[in-house]
Parts: structure tokens; C-alpha cells; sequence
């Protein structure tokens, strides 16, 4: 039946598909490909070697108990050539089990003709795979008696490295399958294990799976019939081959009807079903009993034996059909499989080349000129990033978010002075301008917080007098306000720095990982060189910092323009404040913005500009300065202003233009009067808050009914400088203003307005020179300093300089392990494509 399949088409592509999966193995592919293949396996003693040596046409090793000790891969070819065996040891793994990064297949036995020599050559490799600290040699040269005497404690139980038999003939059906060791029972635990391990891996994927079933036990028993079960839970890759049916005694007629069932797929179902074979027994076997007359001898049993002669299915029976299933269906898995095979050995190939390139080759230079080659690139590529591009941002975006975290932690200490009594309750004051309610660090409400009244404010100004004369406040009252919003400054200088420090040496950690990665010595001595400069600029820069922060212990400005506008903006809000409550009513405290006047009046201004805003000639109305006065004095009726000319004697007629006096040549502007009624206060610009609430209103109706008459004003004003009075270059409300007794507190006022005057210019001082000294003193500076420091310290100009570079250069281990594995795999893929390539020309 071989030869007539050996000379047909099919029996062609069957050759070339079953040498194509042998070549595959020989190169390692396995380790990379699910390579189609059939894997015997059997529990101790189930009859495997029986069904091996009936498939290979050999006699394979057998001893009491556990012979087969590591897989045997037995490759079949038919072919009109003698009878030839070859015998070769495939490496895939270390003596620990550990796969090695390149296959490698010998000959151990080369040429084979006498079947009778196959069983002591086998042994001999069986020997030398278990024992690999022995030579070939030695092992090839000492009789079969003796191998046992070379045992050493270096000798291993089991292995998977695999004894590879290639057999040639023309008795032959074209085959391949793995034997593997027997599923053991009693055995030290981890040797169990192992064999178990060992068969697992093998049943997997794109593998058919023989098990060996005795019929001399019950199915149920047997273990290696539960693994297939396992890998293949639906029977699509498993094949059942029952053994030692002659076993069975002439009364066990039940149990052979039994074993029927699962022949004609009744019961225990597979997919491929199960055959039945019947091997030579001890006695035959020891009359060397030719493969042709066992054939017959089985072809016999199974015509006469009861019940086997009465199957309805003959094709179960006989190690010849079996071995043409097996060889049917590997033909169709490896034919299936093969575009997948070729559609992974590419894709992986490819991975493996572009991994490759990923790593960087053997050193080939000098070791000095290489080590400053790698240098230069790491501190240009740490250059690049201090002075920060579009694509290079990555260091001063980390910076600059320390320094806004400083800027806030810094706004964050300003003084919170409240224009209220202690006796007073705070309303919703926000210590802020109005240029700063933009801002959520500066726009802080005062009710709930820690703040300084005006009472504290006084009773801390005469704890500090000392020799001053009346009405003068001391330096050091003021000067030890100032200091006070600066004791946390330090802290916040510090934390900023910390930040900026540890942000630059995470960076430049990554770089250097980057860039020397492969060379695990000199990682960490750059590491360390690259720290030991940092600290040395860290140093130097916190001395610096000392200096500004000890600078700022005394009071000091040339900022004059801006510090007397911030001093002059806060007292205007102040006193808006306190002018915006009546006797001892209190703001509303739904107020959740208080307009006040631009710096430079004196007193709260409020225009109204509606005829402006629609279309008519631009008038001022100016309204009331109430509140200045004694704040304790009962509240009086208010008296009016007197017109002109009662104050002078002038008719109101008299011409607004001045004498002989100083003024004489500079005529006098005033807004022009209007003779609109006066409008209603619900259409008066002078707003303390946007809101109805009656007793506001009632508020600013009392305020507004305080107000002088504007033409009384003009007048007034016109008279004075007709007496001769520098006047006419005034505001009119300034000098209104200085007509109207000042607060109780002004002098108070005036402190607070001086101190968070000047916090807004320290504020604004310190946010930019911090981060300018951090930045000079220690980024920029490590930025120029870096190579020379790193030239110098790696000993690059001296005479010895290729010896320490080459001592720093060696290459992480693990790198070129992976380098190793990654080549190995390159060599093994690439022979796979070579081999499907050279099959694909043939067919």
C-alpha cells in the first residue's frame, strides 16, 4: 500500500510538504512558528514504544519502568533507496531547562543499514542528551554496558531536547510524530511534573495528538487521554490508538464488547475516532520477528479475533491504517497551515529587523573617540533644551510651572489689612485692586480670614513710638508690617528651587538613559558626575538666593513712580470703604465689589457721563464727600455750602477770571453748568454696590443730600483765585476735599496703604529675580558647564584615556543578550523564508 501512495501525485506533495516541516525543525523554527506535527503520548507502560516501533518499522529502547526519557522525533521517507537510518541530537534547551537562543541539529550516528543496531544507537544518544557534561566521543566509543557506569551527579532525569531519527526505505510511508515520555505516577513529585510539562507543551497549537490507550485498563483511568482532553476539549486534533488487545483473556468478553463501542464511536467520541493495532509479543520479539510477518500476524488477529472480526468498521484495525490516517492528516494540517506559516515567519522576521535597529551595534571606534562622540551629543541635546524651542520645550515648561507656583505662593502672603474698627463687623472686603479681580490668587474675600484692622493697626504704631514728635509714625512700625508678610518667603524660595532642581534631574536622568543606556557602568558614573555637578551649581545659586532674600529684610525702592501709584490705589480704596458707610451703618454685605476712585484724587470721585454716552456735550456731576469727619460725632444735619456771594460779598454775575494776581494770564475752564433738573438718585452714578436694597438707597440719598451745588462750587472756586489763590490748576474735589476734615484714621490708612503699597513692589521684585537667579545661576549655568565637566572628569584628554573609556564602555549584559537572541532569530527566520521560498520554486 506505501509504494502505491509513493507513486502517485499525491504521495509527491506529501514528500515535499512532510521534508519542508522536517527542515523547518532542523533550523529552530518551532521555537518561532506553530509548526504542524503529531505527538505520541501514553501513560507508563499503555504500549506507546509498541506503536512507534510499529509506525518506524525500529526497535526502540525498553526497560522496566521508565525507558523513554526524552522526545524522539522519528522521521519517515519512503523512497526506492535502501534502508537507511541516521540518528542526530537536536539542542533547544540548557541544562536548566532554559531555551537557548539557537537551535542547533548534529549527526551523532551518520549512516545506519542494519536495523538491529538502531535500538543500542538510540540508547547511546538517549545517554548523551541526559548527560551532556560527556563527550560524544567518549560515549559513541564505550560499550553499551559501561555507559551506565559514566553516570555522574551531573546527569539529568529527564530532558527535552530531542534524539532525532531520520529513517529511509522503501517499505516507508512518508511520516513524521514525536514520542514522548510516559506519563509516570510514582515518581518524586517535581519529576512528575516535568514529564507532565514536557507533554502539555508539545499538544499544543497545530498539533495531532496519538495517545496510546491500553486495553488491559479501564479509559477512565488514563491520564494522558485527560491532557489531550484538555488541550482539544472538542476532539478536532486527537486520535486514540488502543493497545494490547491479545491481552485481553477469553472470558473478558464484556470488556472487549466495551472496547467495540469505542471503536465504532459509541462511546468516548473523537473527531478522528480510534484504532485498534496489535504488536508482537515478548516471545516474537525475541525471535526477532520481521515487520512484514508482524503485519501479517496482526492482519490475522483481527479477521479471526472475536469480537474485532465483527466491527462494522475494518479500517480500525491494523498499524497500516493507522499509519495512513496519520500520514493523511498531517499532509492536510501542514497544507492548511503553510500561507499562515509563511504570513508569521514575514510579520516576525520584520519585527525582528526592525528591533535590530533599534539597537545600537558593537562599538568599532577608539573607545575615547566614541565616549566624546556620545558625550558631545548628550550635553548639545541637554543645550537645546535650557535655551528651549518649539520641539525642545519639554525642560522650561516644567520650570515655568515651578515659577507660577512660586508667583502665586508669594501673592498669596499679602498683607490683609480691613479699613474697619475692631468694634466693626468686616464686610465682604477683597484685598485686591481693581486690576487684580481677575486674578483667583489675588481676589480673596477677608470675612473668615486672618487680617489686620484699623484698631490693631493703631494700637501696633504706639507700641512702636519711641522719641518721634506728635503725629509721626515711626520707621519701625512701618518696617516691621513689611516683615512680617516675608517670613514664609523663604520657604517658598526654597520649595521653587527644590522644584526646579528635581524637574532638571529627572530630565537629564532620562537623557542620560538615552543615551549611555547601553553601557551600564557608564550610566551610573554619568549619573553620579551629572549629580555632583548639579549640587555644585545648586550651591552656588542658593547663596545667591540668601543674598536676595536678606536684601529684602530692609525696605527699599527706586520703583518710585509704581510704589507711590499702588500706595496711593489701596488708600483710595480704603478710604472708599470708609466713606461709604453712614455713622455706624456698615456696608451691605451682599457688596461683592467696591468701585472706587482712579489714584490721584484724594477723596471718592464719581462722574456721571450719560450725556456722553448719548451723544450730548460730556458733563461732570459732582457728588458727596461725606464720611470724612469724626466718624464718632452724632450724625448732624448738614448745612449748605454758602454760595459766592455770601462767602466774598460778590453778586453771582462777577466774571470767572482773575485780577492782577499770578494767575491773570491763564483763563479758567470749568465743566459747563447745566440747567437740566437735578437728576434722580436712582440715575446718580455714585454707586457703593450694585443693589436695591432700601437701606443703601436711603444711605446715598443722605450722602447725595450732602452734596455743595456744583455752580456754588464753581463759583466759590472762581472767587479764589480773584483773592489771589493758587487754585486754578486743582481738581475741584481736591480741593474740596481738603476743605473736609480727614478720617480719625487717616494716619492709620496711611500705614496700610504704605505697607501693601510696597508688598506689591517686593511682590513684583521677588517673582522675577527668583527665577532669574535660578535660572542663571544654575539651569543655564549647568546648560555651559556640562561638557567641560564631564571631559574632565571622564579623563578624556589624558594619556590613558582609551583604557578608562574602554573600561566604562562595556556593554550591559542584558543588551547584549538581547542583541544575541535577536540576531539568533534573525538567522533562523531567515532560513525558514529560504526554505518556503525554495519550496514554493519546486511545486
Amino acid at each position: 500500500m506505501a509504494s502505491n501512495l509513493s507513486s502517485t501525485v499525491y504521495a509527491s506533495r506529501r514528500k515535499e510538504l512532510l521534508a519542508l516541516v522536517n527542515q523547518l525543525r532542523a533550523v529552530g523554527a518551532q521555537n518561532e512558528l506553530d509548526l504542524p506535527r503529531i505527538t505520541v503520548i501514553g501513560n507508563q507502560s499503555a504500549g506507546k514504544s509498541s506503536v512507534v516501533e510499529a509506525i518506524s518499522g525500529i526497535t526502540v529502547p525498553r526497560d522496566a519502568g521508565t525507558c523513554t526519557r526524552c522526545p524522539m522525533e522519528c522521521r519517515l521517507f519512503s523512497s526506492s533507496n535502501a534502508w537507511a537510518c541516521r540518528i542526530s541530537i537536536r539542542i533547544e534547551f540548557d541544562d536548566d531547562g532554559n531555551r537557548l537562543r539557537e537551535v542547533a541539529e548534529n549527526i551523532f550516528i551518520g549512516n545506519i543499514t542494519d536495523k538491529s543496531q538502531v535500538e543500542f544507537a538510540l540508547r547511546r544518544a538517549q545517554f548523551a542528551v541526559l548527560n551532556p557534561e560527556i563527550s560524544w566521543d567518549k560515549i559513541l566509543k564505550s560499550p553499551i554496558e559501561e555507559l551506565k557506569k559514566l553516570v555522574n551527579a551531573k546527569s539529568l532525569p529527564f530532558s527535552q531536547n530531542v534524539v532525532c531519527v531520520d529513517l529511509e526505505g522503501p517499505d516507508l510511508t512518508d511520516l513524521s510524530f514525536i514520542d514522548l515520555p510516559g506519563l509516570i505516577q510514582n515518581a518524586q513529585p517535581e519529576v512528575v511534573q516535568l514529564v507532565e510539562d514536557m507533554v502539555v507543551s508539545h499538544i499544543k497549537g497545530n498539533c495531532i495528538i496519538l495517545v496510546a490507550v491500553p486495553m488491559t485498563d479501564d479509559i477512565e483511568n488514563q491520564k494522558a487521554l485527560r491532557l489531550a482532553s484538555q488541550e482539544d476539549p472538542d476532539g478536532r486534533r486527537t486520535i486514540g490508538v488502543l493497545t494490547k488487545p491479545d491481552m485481553l483473556t477469553t472470558g473478558s468478553t464484556k470488556v472487549a464488547r466495551l472496547w467495540l463501542d469505542v471503536l465504532e464511536d459509541r462511546r468516548h467520541l473523537l473527531r478522528h475516532g480510534y484504532y485498534c493495532t496489535r504488536q508482537p509479543d515478548d516471545d516474537e520479539r525475541s525471535a526477532s520477528i520481521e515487520q512484514k510477518k508482524a503485519r501479517e500476524i496482526e492482519e490475522k488477529f483481527f479477521k479471526t479475533t472475536t469480537p474485532w472480526c465483527q466491527s462494522v468498521n475494518p479500517t480500525r484495525f491494523g498499524t497500516q491504517n493507522l499509519v495512513s490516517t496519520l500520514s493523511r492528516l498531517l499532509v492536510q494540517v501542514i497544507d492548511e497551515h503553510l500561507p499562515q506559516i509563511r504570513e508569521d515567519a514575514s510579520k516576525q522576521l520584520s519585527e525582528c529587523r526592525k528591533e535590530l535597529t533599534r539597537i545600537p551595534s558593537p562599538i568599532s571606534d577608539e573607545p575615547a573617540t566614541y565616549m566624546l562622540a556620545i558625550v558631545t551629543s548628550f550635553c548639545s541635546d541637554f543645550r537645546t533644551l535650557v535655551r528651549g524651542s518649539a520641539d525642545s520645550a519639554e525642560l522650561i515648561r516644567l520650570h515655568r510651572r515651578s515659577y507660577g507656583t512660586f508667583k502665586n505662593t508669594i501673592r498669596k502672603t499679602a498683607p490683609s489689612f480691613v479699613p474697619f474698627e475692631a468694634s466693626q463687623t468686616v464686610s465682604d472686603f477683597y484685598n485686591c485692586l481693581d486690576d487684580e479681580e481677575d486674578d483667583p490668587v489675588a481676589r480673596v474675600s477677608a470675612i473668615g480670614k486672618s487680617t489686620m484692622n484699623l484698631t490693631e493697626v493703631r494700637n501696633h504704631i504706639n507700641l512702636s513710638l519711641t522719641r518721634e514728635l506728635p503725629n509721626n509714625v515711626p520707621y519701625e512700625a512701618k518696617a516691621s508690617l513689611m516683615a512680617r508678610f516675608q517670613e514664609s518667603w523663604p520657604k517658598a524660595v526654597d520649595d521653587c528651587f527644590r522644584s526646579v532642581e528635581s524637574d532638571t534631574l529627572a530630565v537629564l536622568t532620562k537623557m542620560i538613559e538615552k543615551h549611555f543606556g547601553r553601557f551600564s557602568l557608564l550610566q551610573s558614573q554619568m549619573k553620579n558626575l551629572v549629580k555632583a555637578l548639579l549640587d555644585e551649581h545648586k550651591a552656588h545659586c542658593n547663596i545667591m538666593l540668601d543674598y536676595v532674600l536678606e536684601a529684602e529684610h530692609v525696605p527699599f525702592t527706586q520703583n518710585g513712580h509704581y510704589y507711590e501709584s499702588c500706595k496711593q490705589g489701596w488708600l483710595t480704596k480704603y478710604r472708599a470703604v470708609r466713606s461709604g458707610k453712614v455713622g455706624e451703618e456698615e456696608l451691605d454685605p451682599q457688596v461683592k465689589r467696591h468701585r472706587v476712585a482712579a489714584p490721584g484724587f484724594e477723596s471718592s470721585t464719581f462722574l456721571n457721563t450719560n450725556s456722553a454716552s448719548k451723544g450730548g456735550p460730556a458733563t461732570s456731576n459732582l457728588f458727596s464727600f461725606t464720611g470724612l469727619g469724626n466718624r464718632h460725632a452724632p450724625e448732624k444735619s448738614p448745612s449748605p455750602i454758602p454760595s459766592a456771594s455770601s462767602m466774598f460779598g460778590l453778586p453771582p454775575s462777577t466774571p470767572l477770571t482773575s485780577g492782577n494776581g499770578p494767575f491773570a494770564s491763564r483763563p479758567i475752564q470749568f465743566p459747563t453748568a447745566t440747567t437740566e433738573p437735578k437728576p434722580a438718585p436712582s440715575q446718580q452714578a455714585f454707586t457703593v454696590a450694585q443693589d436695591s436694597d432700601s437701606e443703601t438707597n436711603r444711605a446715598t440719598e443722605r450722602m447725595n443730600s450732602n452734596s455743595p451745588d456744583k455752580q456754588t462750587v464753581q463759583e466759590a472756586i472762581a472767587l479764589l483765585v480773584k483773592a489771589g489763590l493758587p487754585v486754578a490748576s486743582l481738581d475741584p474735589m481736591d480741593l474740596l476735599g481738603k476743605l473736609i476734615p480727614p478720617d480719625e484714621y487717616e494716619t492709620e490708612l496711611g500705614v496700610m496703604a504704605e505697607v501693601r503699597g510696597y508688598f506689591q513692589v517686593a511682590y513684583k521684585r521677588m517673582i522675577d529675580n527668583v527665577p532669574n537667579y535660578i535660572d542663571l545661576l544654575f539651569v543655564r549655568k549647568l546648560g555651559k558647564s556640562l561638557q567641560p565637566h564631564l571631559i574632565s572628569k571622564l579623563g578624556m584628554g589624558t594619556p590613558s584615556a582609551n583604557e578608562r573609556c574602554g573600561s566604562l564602555l562595556g556593554e550591559d549584559p542584558m543588551l547584549v543578550l538581547r542583541r544575541e537572541e535577536l540576531l539568533a532569530r534573525r538567522k533562523r527566520l531567515e532560513s525558514v523564508e529560504k526554505e518556503l521560498d525554495a519550496y514554493s520554486l519546486r511545486m
